[in-house]
């Protein structure tokens, strides 16, 4: 290595990388917290809707802003995208890469709307779109699918892609009732206090399509069918809402999967992907998928990769 590349490499490994926060709930209060006092990273700006609404972790009141606008004119380096809403959260997925501001996203209802798109708009300016974070929280699902891709053509995906949904399901299963469920994953940070995207079934669809579109290309199919979890299901101890993709087709239903090994067995928010290649071979994946650490260790994931 010659001095200036070895220059450029020290540079590069001391640099601090500034961070702009969108959205602070439940994700984005875990990557604040994650990257307050670590000197790899800045946090130049965390975009809430109500700046006077308490929060845990609190940020700094001189980071909060409440217009995207003056988010980006912070001048991050990148953009980490944990809003829950998806028309915000994709105009300024849009704005950020348009500026050459890398972009990580956990905002999988904003990425489906316009995930081959913005994976251009990336490439023309020259940064990275991170989406480790919108599928499978703490399990590698999009990296899996891109290996099984890279192995032969995929034929098809099975995955419990919902970890608040499994949890509801699993603890449905052991007799508590419903609303009672609900209440217990809010509790433990594993839904959302509006939990209508997760028991509807549009989050999973959403991750879903992202990982057809992984599969199969832009042509990927969007969930057809998509079942609502609802009070009137008494599951039994191995029913999971299986989302399941095809070349032609996809959905997302409660399946009785009580002879599937990979599937029959998934404790409580735990989230499961195979992937079905041309050649029969399977490649697989598990992991926690709800609740801020794992879905804060995927965000981390594509920080560490930028840096």
């Amino acid at each position: 290595m010659g001095v200036l590349e070895l220059e450029r490499s020290v540079e590069a490994a001391t640099r601090t990388l500034r961070v702009a926060l969108a959205g602070c709930g439940v994700v984005g209060g875990g990557v604040l917290k994650r990257l307050t006092g670590d000197p790899r990273f800045e946090v130049v700006g965390v975009l809430v809707r109500d700046a006077a609404k308490p929060r845990d972790p609190a940020p700094d009141p001189r980071l909060l802003v409440t217009d995207p606008a003056a988010l980006l004119a912070r001048e991050p380096d990148v953009l980490v995208d944990a809003l829950s809403d998806p028309s915000t959260g994709l105009a300024l997925t849009r704005a950020a890469l348009s500026r050459g501001v890398h972009v990580a996203s956990a905002n999988k209802q904003a990425v489906v709307e316009d995930l081959f798109p913005l994976a251009r708009q990336a490439h023309r300016s020259g940064v990275r779109l991170g989406i480790a974070a919108c599928v499978g929280g703490g399990a590698p699902m999009i990296e899996t699918v891109r290996a099984a891709r890279a192995h032969a053509p995929i034929v098809a995906i099975e995955a419990v892609l919902n970890g608040t949904v499994n949890f509801l399901l699993n603890r449905l299963a052991q007799g508590v009732p419903f609303a009672a469920a609900v209440v217990e994953a809010q509790a433990l940070g594993l839904a959302e206090a509006d939990p209508a995207a997760d028991l509807s079934g549009r989050d999973a669809a959403a991750k879903l399509a992202i990982l057809a579109a992984e599969a199969f290309g832009p042509q990927g199919p969007r969930p057809g069918v998509v079942q609502p979890l609802t009070a009137g299901v008494t599951p039994g101890s191995a029913v999971r809402q299986l989302a399941r993709a095809a070349p032609d087709a996809a959905s997302v239903r409660l399946v009785e999967v009580e002879h599937d090994p990979l599937f029959a067995d998934l404790p409580g928010e735990t989230n499961a992907l195979r992937v079905t290649c041309a050649d029969g071979r399977t490649f697989t994946c598990t992991g926690p998928g709800a609740g801020r650490e794992p879905t804060t260790d995927s965000v981390l994931g594509d920080l560490l990769t930028l840096l």
